[in-house]
């Protein structure tokens, strides 16, 4: 779990794991350059590029939620992102999220097969999304809670402000999200505070949360994981194309 502990580090994994038995957040501040390797500008622009052959497409995020521009009647495949309506969004100032990211990079392949290690007996799995902006322009979601999901948040690229809240009175399951004219009638600030680059947040499933851009780029790994006991693992292993085409094996 090499990965895992080097992004906890100075903590050890098993402060990560009573925080998870606890149902606490944590909090750790780290060096500038902690997480910059995990994920490069080329991985995301390779990923973004690939814009006719992915189960979940780039999304961008406006009005609090996120948006998918994919054009699904297109020839030679079910369906592929509006890539230039896409550009044209970013380039003006919005964010965008890319789920399924686990394997764009070999660093977050070997991270999410760290976290799903760290916590096999209790048969978790782990995706990785990405969160970019591009300016402080960048949107965010409205207050929201993520059930079932706990999540490892790793700040990459520049800063992002949290507020963490908790409901005045019980709220209905189904209630994921929080429009902004509701948040102060239904939700209680309990913590509030600045993720800079190379920090680290554990947070527990069911805290509502809200994620505001600070200034400058930014690029924010966020890391969910649930117990599925019937799914399989994915399998991340690495395929080194290249070597293989140019050195065949006799």
């Amino acid at each position: 779990m090499k990965i895992l502990e080097a992004a906890l580090a100075p903590l050890t994994v098993d402060d990560l794991l009573a925080h998870y038995q606890d149902g606490n957040c944590l909090k750790l501040e780290g060096t500038p350059d902690k997480f910059t390797s995990l994920v490069t500008l080329s991985d995301i622009e390779r990923q973004l590029n690939n814009g006719a052959n992915a189960t979940t497409f780039a999304q961008v995020i406006e009005d609090g939620q996120r948006k998918i521009l994919v054009d699904s009647n297109t020839a030679w495949t079910v369906a592929s992102l509006k890539k230039a309506e896409f550009m044209e969004l970013i380039e003006n100032g919005s964010s965008f999220m890319l789920a399924n990211s686990s394997q764009v990079s070999r660093g977050l392949s070997a991270l999410c097969d760290d976290v799903e290690e760290c916590f096999a007996d209790d048969k978790v799995h782990a995706d990785v999304h990405l969160y970019v902006s591009m300016n402080s322009k960048g949107g965010s979601y409205n207050a929201h809670r993520d059930v079932p999901q706990h999540k490892i948040l790793l700040q990459a690229v520049g800063d992002a402000h949290w507020q963490l809240f908790e409901p005045k009175e019980e709220l209905p399951t189904n209630v994921q999200s929080i429009e902004p004219s509701k948040q102060d009638e239904l939700l209680k600030m309990v913590s509030e505070f600045t993720l800079k680059q190379g920090d680290l947040l554990y947070m527990p499933p069911g805290m509502f949360h809200r994620v505001t851009h600070v200034a400058g780029p930014r690029i924010s790994i966020s890391i969910p994981f649930y117990t599925m006991p019937e799914a399989a693992p994915m399998d991340r292993t690495y395929i080194p194309f290249a070597k293989m085409f140019t050195s065949p094996a006799e």
